[in-house]
């Protein structure tokens, strides 16, 4: 089992286990994200936004070919909002295997333990920022990682107190949690 460390990082866990589900071609999204939540929209072609990201919350839109912003859409000052355009499949896992992360313990004090679980060999990039999207550390690996369960230490000794998101980056799935430091 390889280990990754990451000095003085800490994580907390929101979404970890995600369903196989097919993602609809085109999608648009109009509900407002209130502070505290996470969420990742994807479509396979166009994605459309025309709803409100709230302080304290974070959003990531995904699609084929582009993400619109209408108006109507606002990201508030200390949201996290992020819109990418990349190849997005119907089936995220087509072989039925999905990538989990998850964290504990969560909220921690100095150390959590974040652990995810790959459905297929894959290179992986490890990436925590704060609260208002700011990259605190990222970690590109350069090998592909079999499949398999993974662990990375956390160190959060340096960081203040609050909410980071650690988002775990394979070349298929993206998954990010919610950390929580005490």
């Amino acid at each position: 089992m390889r280990h990754l460390f990451l000095p003085s990082a800490l994580f907390l866990l929101t979404t970890a286990v995600a369903v196989a589900q097919e993602y609809p071609v085109q999608q648009e999204v109009s509900r407002t994200l209130t502070g505290g939540s996470l969420t990742e929209e994807k479509a396979v072609e166009y994605l459309t936004g025309r709803n409100e990201v709230q302080a304290g919350a974070a959003a990531y839109y995904v699609a084929g070919k582009s993400v619109t912003l209408q108006p109507g859409f606002t990201a508030q000052a200390g949201s996290v909002f992020q819109a990418s355009v990349e190849k997005v499949v119907s089936r995220p896992s087509e072989n039925g295997g999905i990538l989990t992360v998850s964290a504990y313990p969560n909220p921690f004090e100095t150390v959590s333990e974040v652990q995810y679980v790959l459905p297929a060999a894959s290179k992986v990039s490890h990436t925590l920022t704060d609260g208002q999207g700011k990259i605190i550390r990222q970690v590109d690996a350069g090998e592909v990682q079999a499949a398999g369960k993974y662990q990375t230490k956390v160190d959060g000794q340096d960081l203040p107190t609050g909410v980071y998101l650690y988002q775990v980056q394979t070349d298929r799935e993206r998954k990010v949690i919610r950390l929580l430091k005490k």
